[in-house]
């Protein structure tokens, strides 16, 4: 009688509090979000650096015709590209500059037009512009001279493109929303075999029957939980803050404004995903004899997180819209409809409220098959057993 009486109340704060120093000492969990901070931090990196400086483009030329015409490229070129002109005295000249690296380049006349003459792989950058530069050079120069005016000709051949609805950065949306599927994927399997195998190294320890006899089951499942939830939410939050610093070196941070709101309903949305699942990984460690089992019994929970994954990238249309309620598989459908579409206010408030609705449900069933078999030892109980009880 007394045990239960100096039970602590807030108990699964202690369990919650072990759960993240523990974590926080393990060498392959600090070890791994290292080496997922470079790679985030490589991948916004590493394209930048190589891309910066731009290119600076010699074409040797043997007349001021062709010196011309690089001039042309260069003015219509962007802030990092540039185009120069080497002219020098004939053709055998021009083509030595290239052959010992001091030109990119020879711009040759000849009968019919002009000629670009590498020497070995041509550069498609190059070439493109030269042919943009000559051409509209010489059309303008043959209307003038047969008396066209060239602006009149070309009225209303203009082409622009518009969207009526979704965003303006389609193929980047997307990436983001893959980026959002990915994390959420493996964050929840990561931290969700993390709690399913702490449980059973507890239960196969016995070391559970000890901290039973101080701490409610239900405490100690919710410690757990929350324990897990908060070391996730930190590993998230570092990377958002590794990327916006990446950004920011790069220059590019307010190009990405427009991902800010989505990403704002993302983490709602994965703090829901991850707390609606989470308790039925706790449920499998309890159900487990021992930590070999976990792989088998966690499969429909592996599906439905794959289903998740597969349906919030790949799914269109009314498919996506309508997984975009579905609990679970919502916390990236609904991030990505965000991202592409024009979604009302209510669509994300409902989808968010039956996630929190099957998040009740699902910590109940989960909690009770964890109080059921936590306690068991011998063999594990099949899903079929559990739901029985």
């Amino acid at each position: 009688m007394s045990t239960t009486t100096n039970q602590p109340k807030n108990a699964w704060q202690i369990v919650a509090t072990r759960e993240v120093m523990v974590k926080l000492k393990d060498k392959s969990f600090v070890a791994s979000t290292l080496i997922s901070v470079m790679v985030v931090l490589g991948a916004i990196l590493i394209p930048y650096f190589l891309n910066s400086g731009g290119k600076e483009y010699t074409l040797a030329t043997t007349d001021s015709r062709a010196s011309s015409f690089v001039t042309v490229a260069d003015a219509a070129s962007d802030e990092d590209t540039s185009f120069t002109a080497t002219e020098v005295a004939d053709s055998d000249a021009a083509r030595a500059l290239v052959k010992d690296g001091d030109a990119d380049a020879y711009l040759a006349a000849t009968d019919n037009g002009w000629e670009i003459v590498f020497n070995a792989e041509p550069d498609n950058t190059l070439i493109n512009a030269m042919t943009t530069a000559i051409t509209s050079t010489v059309t303008a120069e043959n209307a003038a001279a047969q008396g066209v005016d060239l602006a009149t000709l070309s009225a209303g051949t203009q082409v622009t493109t518009s969207a009526l609805s979704g965003s303006e950065n389609v193929m980047l949306a997307f990436m983001v929303a893959f980026a959002f599927a990915m994390l959420f994927y493996m964050s929840t399997v990561f931290f969700g075999i993390a709690i399913a195998n702490s449980v059973v190294e507890e239960k196969q320890n016995r070391i559970v029957e000890i901290i039973a006899t101080a701490v409610p089951l239900s405490q100690v499942l919710a410690g757990k939980v929350v324990g897990n939830l908060i070391l996730a939410i930190l590993q998230i939050a570092i990377y958002a803050v590794v990327a916006l610093i990446g950004l920011q070196v790069t220059g590019t941070a307010a190009e990405f404004g427009w991902i800010l709101p989505s990403a704002g309903w993302f983490a709602v949305f994965y703090i829901a995903g991850f707390t609606a699942i989470a308790t039925i990984w706790a449920a499998v460690g309890a159900m487990a004899a021992r930590t070999e089992d976990v792989a088998n019994l966690s499969n429909p929970v592996n599906m439905v997180l794959i289903a998740a994954l597969f349906s919030g990238i790949y799914a269109s249309g009314t498919v996506l819209k309508a997984v975009s309620f579905v609990p679970v598989l919502s916390s990236i459908a609904m991030p990505r409809r965000l991202l592409t579409e024009d979604v009302a206010l209510w669509e994300p408030l409902v989808s968010l409220g039956l996630t929190l609705l099957a998040a009740a449900l699902l910590t109940r069933l989960g909690g009770r098959i964890y109080r059921s078999n936590i306690m068991r030892g011998g063999t594990s109980v099949s899903w079929k057993q559990a739901l029985k009880k």
